[in-house]
């Protein structure tokens, strides 16, 4: 399907993420050749927690957020462009033993999703992102996504001069501080653009068309789900919370 989705396992033993469930065969021969002292999710999207169950069936021990434990322990029924990709993640089922002492801090980064979290190693001036970054430019989001939230985050993580970043979909990032910074203006201008739209009465559809350049292949194959025109109403949704303008319908 074109996409990478990355578990990154450090020298010192400690594994960022669980994999896709479609990568499970090749995650479990890694935990079985492995020594790893624990395990810490950055939120419940199957391809970051897809394997999450075999890490605790293995009695590995695991940093989880408190909000994103009943997320992995009930999964809702994903749609067929996400199990073709990567397949349904088995729901967490064994008891989770718990990582109490993990060498990297926990930073709280919502936006992406509501339970979302980065791990901060200042020995090293790196930060294991999940979905922070994945890019400068990124114009499609989730239909639950909050912009003006990623942006703080976005914000926050530069805030702490990171180095190098590892992105769970494109890898190494390096001089992360300026990227993170990058895209944070990024995602505030293109806000800026639409939101002027809004003001001015324009449609969902007639701002898709003006400023994203209509509905990319990504938005069609998921349905929606993943689409640019979500990204025009996140944006309208940050409006209305902010009661920066009287509402306008698209």
């Amino acid at each position: 399907m074109g996409y990478t989705a990355s578990a990154f396992l450090t020298d010192d033993g400690v594994l960022i993420d669980s994999g896709i469930p479609a990568a499970r065969a090749d995650f479990r021969a890694l935990i079985d050749r492995s020594t790893i002292r624990g395990a810490m999710l950055t939120h419940h999207h199957e391809d970051h927690a897809g394997n999450s169950e075999l890490l605790a069936a293995r009695g590995i021990p695991m940093w989880i957020a408190p909000a994103t434990l009943p997320r992995i322990a009930t999964i809702p029924r994903i749609r067929a462009y996400r199990r073709f990709t990567w397949f349904s993640m088995p729901p967490l089922r064994s008891t989770v033993r718990p990582f109490d002492e993990p060498p990297f801090v926990p930073v709280p980064t919502p936006g992406h999703t509501p339970d979302h979290h980065v791990f901060w190693d200042a020995s090293t001036g790196t930060v294991y992102g999940g979905d922070l970054f994945l890019g400068v430019a990124v114009r499609v989001c989730h239909h639950d996504e909050d912009l003006h939230e990623t942006i703080v985050s976005l914000e926050r993580v530069a805030a702490l001069e990171p180095e190098r970043l590892f992105d769970s979909h494109r890898g190494l990032v390096p001089d992360a501080a300026a990227a993170l910074r990058a895209k944070a203006a990024w995602t505030r201008e293109i806000i800026e653009r639409i939101s002027k739209r809004i003001d001015d009465g324009e449609s969902d559809s007639l701002i898709l068309k003006h400023e994203m350049g209509g509905e990319s292949t990504t938005g069609w194959a998921s349905r929606g789900e993943y689409s640019r025109r979500n990204f025009v109403r996140s944006v309208r949704r940050g409006m209305r919370a902010h009661d920066t303008v009287r509402p306008t319908h698209g």
